[in-house]
């Protein structure tokens, strides 16, 4: 189980860790004034931020070997680089996070917009007189030019008489409300497309908060939007940096390891060799000084590795531990074809010398 949450933790340390390196790549790559330098400027941040994730260990292997200057500027580089890519990552995030509002508040601006002509054009629609569909009064108005006083009053240009006035003031009538019933036409058929265009501007997200993340946190914590906008972008940025520079680090178990491994050398006494600098007593030496062939006798590894015990201390030398012991002697064994029988080694014994000391 722990192997594999550490499998996990080293992908998840991983995925950080591209994430931040993409980030500074693309924020220092747009400092450049040509292609070239954009490059060049993109991959120093993304070398720079694999190194960063990196001199964790390289410290702590310093550190251990008691290089003290090497992992005081192993720390300074790695200083270095962590401030160094959290600006980075605060500017790329500052700069994502500023297209996305500005692209919203555009959105918004032109959906307002959108309901002011809306607006503007109803009222519009609401002025106009009364008056028939255009195309009624178009044909009243062929009506009236089919007229005999259309022709003697010249279209409507030379009414003289009471008569002739009266019929030209009613052909001008006409006209207005053609004129009326023609505007609201061109009225209805724009309001018609503002509604389709502010239908669509809602359905990508105009009417609502420019961000509505800030706009929630600025209210329950009664702050002002732009303070609650940059310490978002500040948290985004540690987010992803914290878990760059220390995520593998921690997920590989490097620190873990080092305390086990710290625990398990203060639990386990010191070797006699540290203690006192003496010879190791050989089992090949013990085999042929302290043991005799002797048919129908048998010892087992425990009155084997006893003899040894006291064999080394009769000599001032040093004993192996049990399990080297055996292993040793059971290499021996199978050598010189000395067969093991329920744990027994037959055809062997202790020497007299060595029989009178156990």
């Amino acid at each position: 189980m722990r192997f594999i949450l550490s499998i996990l933790g080293i992908a998840a340390a991983l995925v950080m860790a591209g994430v931040s390196a993409a980030m500074n790549y693309l924020f220092l790559s747009s400092l450049g004034k040509t292609p070239i330098e954009a490059q060049v400027l993109g991959a120093a941040s993304s070398a720079a931020d694999l190194l960063k994730c990196l001199l964790p260990f390289f410290i702590a292997w310093s550190w251990r070997a008691r290089r003290v200057v090497a992992a005081a500027s192993g720390a300074a580089l790695f200083m270095f680089f962590s401030g160094f890519s959290l600006l980075s990552a605060i500017g790329f995030a500052a700069d994502t996070r500023g297209q996305v509002t500005e692209g919203r508040a555009a959105m918004r601006a032109a959906y307002e917009g959108m309901q002011r002509d809306l607006s503007a054009a109803e009222r519009r629609l609401a002025a106009l007189p009364a008056h028939r569909p255009a195309g009624v009064t178009a044909e009243d108005i062929r009506a009236h030019q089919q007229h005999r006083r259309w022709q003697s009053t010249k279209g409507c240009t030379d009414a003289t008489e009471t008569a002739s006035r009266v019929f030209c003031a009613a052909f001008f009538a006409l006209r207005s409300e053609l004129a009326a019933g023609e505007e609201r036409a061109r009225l209805e058929n724009q309001m018609a497309e503002l509604k389709n265009k502010a239908q669509q501007l809602r359905d990508a997200g105009a009417g609502q908060a420019v961000d509505p993340q800030v706009s929630l946190l600025a209210r329950i914590f009664a702050a002002e939007q732009d303070r609650v906008r940059l310490a978002l972008i500040i948290v985004i940025a540690l987010l992803v940096e914290t878990g760059s520079s220390l995520g593998l680090y921690l997920a590989s178990g490097h620190g873990g390891m080092r305390r086990a491994a710290q625990r398990a050398q203060s639990n386990t006494p010191p070797a006699p060799a540290l203690i006192e600098a003496r010879p190791i007593g050989g089992v090949e030496d013990f085999v042929l000084e302290a043991l005799v062939p002797m048919p129908g006798a048998s010892l087992t590894m425990a009155e084997l590795y006893a003899a040894y015990a006291e064999w080394c201390a009769r000599r001032h030398n040093a004993a192996l531990g049990a399990e080297q012991f055996a292993a040793e002697f059971s290499a021996l064994a199978q050598a010189v074809n000395l067969r093991q029988t329920r744990g027994r080694y037959a055809g062997i014994a202790l020497g007299v010398d060595q029989a009178k000391a156990a």
